[in-house]
């Protein structure tokens, strides 16, 4: 492989909406010493060194809907990575930003991938601050949204033997909204969530001398699992 080419381990790429900019593998591996009677290492063991929590990063090259999906599997050179984590950053002024995690599983397709039920997440190449899934309203005059993160995860547990991943398993499926508002008027932001999300962090305030302070609260809502299937 070559700096031309990357490797995209969390399957989001489609080279029209979503273009990979970069990815690393991140393996990892555990290494197992033994000491003798005079306390020299005498023994040592290489294991586990199929780990691995791949990351992503992507360009977004036009405005489109993207499927995101917590579990499902994407095959990279005979291994398999179930996807856990999505999270689009968006900003006044700055250029979106989606990167995204992966973590090894079993190479087998024994049993079933277990995946929470699809998103369809609207990214846009512009460099404004964005609202997405409906998660959140905010009202009062003078008041500005300048940034949004949302963040789309789960978690994916591999069941390993000596390091190894032999089954997995994923939970806790979810949706964060976090976002940033400047109040540049005399009316504090009204945060409201959306249907499905609850407010999970209340409005805070930064800055509270300043003349035109910063506000940020969350939104949450739960993923259901999708129903029984094999395969990715």
């Amino acid at each position: 492989m070559s700096w031309e080419s990357k490797t995209d381990y969390c399957g989001l790429s489609d080279g029209t909406i979503l273009k990979i900019k970069s990815s690393n593998e991140n393996a990892s591996s555990s290494y197992l010493e033994k000491l003798g009677q005079q306390g020299e290492i005498v023994a040592t063991k290489l294991y586990g060194d199929k780990n691995a929590s791949p990351s992503c990063e992507y360009v977004i090259k036009k405005a489109g809907d993207v499927t995101v999906q917590i579990g499902k599997v994407t095959t990279v050179d005979g291994k398999r990575y179930a996807l856990q984590q999505v999270v689009y950053t968006t900003g006044a002024g700055s250029e979106p930003t989606l990167t995204a995690t992966s973590v090894r599983i079993e190479d087998t397709t024994d049993g079933e991938d277990r995946k929470f039920e699809a998103v369809t997440l609207h990214v846009d190449p512009e460099e404004t601050a964005q609202v997405v899934l409906n998660a959140a309203t905010v009202t009062g005059t003078g008041n500005e949204i300048t940034g949004v993160t949302t963040t789309i995860s789960g978690t994916v547990s591999p069941h390993t033997v000596n390091g190894d991943p032999v089954s997995s398993g994923v939970h806790s499926g979810k949706i964060e909204s976090e976002l940033t508002v400047g109040q540049y008027g005399s009316t504090a932001p009204t945060f409201t969530a959306g249907t499905g999300f609850e407010l999970s962090q209340a409005e805070s305030m930064n800055d509270p001398d300043s003349d035109m302070p910063e506000w940020t609260a969350k939104v949450t809502k739960p993923l259901s699992l999708a129903s029984s299937g094999s395969g990715s």
